[in-house]
């Protein structure tokens, strides 16, 4: 190799350190795939306003609510990796979109994955028009219905959505899916009795359920929720298999300058792990999880991947968008 492409390519490199170390020097976005108040978008202003704290640069949200997080995802896929956009990945984006939509064409591996930041449980859960009080009472309300009746996702393609099929073949009863496009859109049809059933997540529900204004009947995280001691879980009631939680992290695109995916990756650390981050997403219904960061986020996700493949082939679902 000469001596002039010697000093080319040590001047890229050096460049490329310098750039990265100065970043950023301009706004960053930080794209929700949900609805302003969807808990996606919950966790993105958190960082945002962290972020924004400790580095010195505004970092702004933009919410992109469509196809389960899909247009965002391939919108983040195919911009340049310098760090000015990043993007809130969710369980359902990275786990089951790509199997679940021929359109998708990603792998959570087609991302720099940052660190996983949140978790949450989903809630099942009626509207109190059914007169339903326990889970015994749904199924029996269920088989007794003469017209197939109806359960309802935040999104197509969603945990809630799969949850709902499993729940439907477990059962032996032939249900309808009603999707919607955000779990502020289904709350609101759950609130009026339009979609009077549903698995929805509990950090947006956790506050019409203690209004009385929707029951719930099981949980699907291993334990209690703390809010809702009294609720089993999806375990209790004899239905391990729906055991799940719902989880969001950060992202950017693919090939991230490692300087800059490391700063990334303290910082989220760091917010991770404050008391004022974890009151801020408890208060939300959500939990902080920490440490689950880098290699250990994409192991993650090609885990459940492979684990709703299977749910996906069972159901014969393909996403229509």
């Amino acid at each position: 190799m000469s001596k002039f492409i010697c000093f080319i390519i040590t001047l890229f490199l050096t460049s490329l350190f310098s750039y990265a170390e100065t970043w950023p020097t301009k706004a960053v976005k930080i794209i929700a795939p949900s609805t302003p108040g969807g808990p996606p978008d919950v966790y993105a202003r958190a960082l945002a306003d962290s972020f924004t704290k400790a580095l010195g640069q505004p970092f702004i949200v933009e919410n992109m609510p469509a196809a389960g997080g899909m247009i965002a995802a391939q919108a983040i896929s195919k911009i340049p990796s310098d760090g000015y956009e990043l993007l809130v990945n969710t369980a359902g984006m990275m786990t089951i979109t790509p199997s679940a939509n021929p359109n998708a064409k990603y792998l959570p591996a087609d991302f720099t994955q940052i660190c996983q930041g949140v978790s949450a449980s989903l809630v099942l859960a009626v509207h109190p028009s059914l007169n339903v009080k326990n889970f015994s009472e749904l199924v029996k309300w269920l088989k007794d219905q003469k017209l197939r009746p109806t359960y309802s996702s935040y999104s197509m393609g969603s945990p809630a959505h799969l949850l709902g099929f499993e729940l439907s073949d477990l059962l032996g009863v032939d249900m309808i899916h009603v999707p919607y496009k955000s779990t502020p859109q289904q709350l609101s049809d759950m609130l009026s009795g339009v979609a009077p059933l549903g698995f929805v997540q509990i950090s947006t529900a956790t506050p019409s359920i203690k209004a009385g204004k929707i029951i719930p009947l099981a949980t699907t995280s291993e334990v209690r929720s703390t809010d809702f001691p009294s609720v089993p879980t999806v375990s209790e009631i004899g239905y391990p298999q729906l055991l799940t939680t719902v989880w969001f992290g950060l992202s950017a695109p693919k090939n991230l300058p490692s300087s800059i995916t490391k700063r990334l990756t303290d910082l989220h650390q760091q917010v991770t792990n404050s008391k004022e981050f974890e009151s801020r997403m408890a208060n939300s219904g959500l939990l902080a999880t920490k440490d689950i960061c880098g290699d250990a986020f994409t192991n993650k996700m090609q885990k459940e991947l492979l684990q709703w493949t299977k749910v996906i082939k069972a159901a014969g679902f393909v996403a229509d968008n």
